[in-house]
């Protein structure tokens, strides 16, 4: 059988069914999840202390921005949030120098696979770290040096969009220089605009005193909401009418409560029948899947002493986020894959098939050999990218009330779908004041 060429033989292959299958491997951060799932943060801060002495250590220095990201989430729960900044600024300088990387080591992706890179960070990981650096300042004492990261926040997301065009221009220039007829076919991508970035927008343009800024942020949920329908299937917080109608004389108690954890990758392997001499017949495709992480928490509930409860709204559904950019960028790792495995494929068979015309007998044991040698090749070079942060929550929760002036405690409560508490964590003297942001933030991330 000859080796196809133009539009008719390997493309048409494509319209064949394929067959899907997952593969297991095992969780090296296993002991690190269990620890963070008890909210034992301390404890997980010294398992990556040890992990990374050891060889290999848990985070290569190819990972340098998954060690950042990861220490600073859990510095963060940790209440350390001198080191969480310090950790999540690095990662994203790190994930900045990543985008600007050289086109070697781009070209580099296309022959073998995207582990030859450095881990160059998820879009939703570069957007949510400015949120939570943001509380770091703000439990810092630095509501102005939040507000930088708020607006660092939303510039990126403006330029998302811009970003998965170039990269949609940049598959497309390879693909076409090595299988005709496969070309990149994007879903528009609308996800711009974070009802977590505005919220705390909201909250500190108004603790800062800016009413217009708050005004225009609190309005940019609603127009949020209203252009990610996927993201935001669910309805505003109601208690969202009344961050800017605070009466004279009393103050506002903001709370987030953040819940569950972010998807994680894992491996689907595709087998895609080719029409090529066995063995190398078919393709494989090792591609990431977003994976998500169900969580325990049903509702989330805030109760003063001797004062009112308030239950949080979810505000964002941070998984959907990671799951949307995903989808926006998965099209682009796809045809990438197929492009790359493809020619991989073809020349193994076109080297076997001439070591078999070499063979005057036309029988030829070494042209099998070499098919086959080039196949084995070909499939373990092919391993899909399932590098990802871990520590992210999954959930964003928000609630607010209006208090007289004073000190307070407060109680927030997770609670399952049995209605049982499974977190509670209990504030002591929380000061309230007036014309200044109070916020309050807890985690449960099981």
């Amino acid at each position: 059988m000859g080796i196809p060429n133009g539009r008719g033989g390997l493309c048409s292959a494509l319209a064949l069914a394929v067959v899907l299958f997952s593969c297991a491997t095992g969780n090296p951060y296993r002991e690190l999840d269990s620890s963070v799932a008890a909210g034992t943060y301390e404890q997980a801060l010294g398992i990556i202390v040890r992990e990374q002495e050891d060889r290999p250590p848990l985070y290569p220095a190819r990972d340098a921005i998954l060690l950042r990201l990861d220490r600073g989430m859990i510095e963060h729960y940790a209440e350390q949030y001198g080191a969480s900044s310090a950790d999540l600024e690095e990662g994203e300088r790190l994930i900045e120098a990543a985008f600007t990387k050289s086109l070697t080591l781009e070209i580099a992706s296309y022959i073998v696979n995207d582990n030859t890179r450095e881990y160059a960070g998820e879009d939703y990981e570069d957007v949510y770290l400015n949120a939570f650096n943001a509380l770091n300042y703000y439990h810092r004492g630095d509501p102005e040096g939040g507000l930088v990261e708020i607006r660092r926040m939303n510039e990126k997301l403006q330029v998302l969009a811009d970003k998965y065009d170039a990269g949609e221009a940049s598959v497309n220039e390879y693909v076409r220089e090595s299988v005709e007829d496969l070309r990149v076919e994007r879903e528009p991508f609308t996800f711009s605009n974070s009802a977590l970035a505005r919220y705390l927008g909201t909250l500190f343009y108004r603790g800062a005193g800016r009413a217009d800024d708050a005004r225009i942020d609190l309005e940019g949920i609603s127009r949020a909401y209203a252009a990610a329908p996927r993201v935001y299937p669910h309805r505003p917080p109601a208690s969202l009418a009344g961050e800017l109608a605070v009466p004279a004389g009393l103050a506002r108690l903001n709370v987030i409560g953040f819940a569950g954890l972010s998807p994680v990758k894992e491996e689907e392997v595709r087998l895609i029948p080719l029409p090529l001499p066995f063995p190398n017949n078919t393709a494989k495709l090792a591609l990431p899947v977003l994976v998500p992480r169900p969580s325990a928490v049903s509702r989330v509930e805030a109760v003063i002493d001797g004062g009112p409860s308030f239950q949080l709204e979810l505000l964002e559904d941070m998984g959907a986020v990671a799951a949307e950019t995903f989808k926006a960028k998965y099209s682009l790792t796809f045809i990438k894959t197929l492009a790359r495995t493809i020619t991989k494929t073809v020349t193994s068979a076109a080297t076997a098939q001439v070591m078999r015309e070499l063979d005057k007998q036309g029988d030829s044991l070494a042209g099998l050999l070499v098919g086959l040698a080039g196949r084995i090749a070909t499939d373990i070079s092919e391993r899909a990218d399932i590098r990802m942060s871990r520590y992210f929550p999954g959930y964003a929760y928000v609630g607010g009330v209006n208090l007289p002036p004073g000190r307070y405690t407060l109680t927030i409560q997770y609670y399952n779908r049995n209605n049982r508490v499974i977190a509670s964590f209990r504030m002591e003297d929380v000061d309230v004041r007036i014309n200044t942001l109070n916020l309050a933030e807890a985690v449960c991330l099981q």
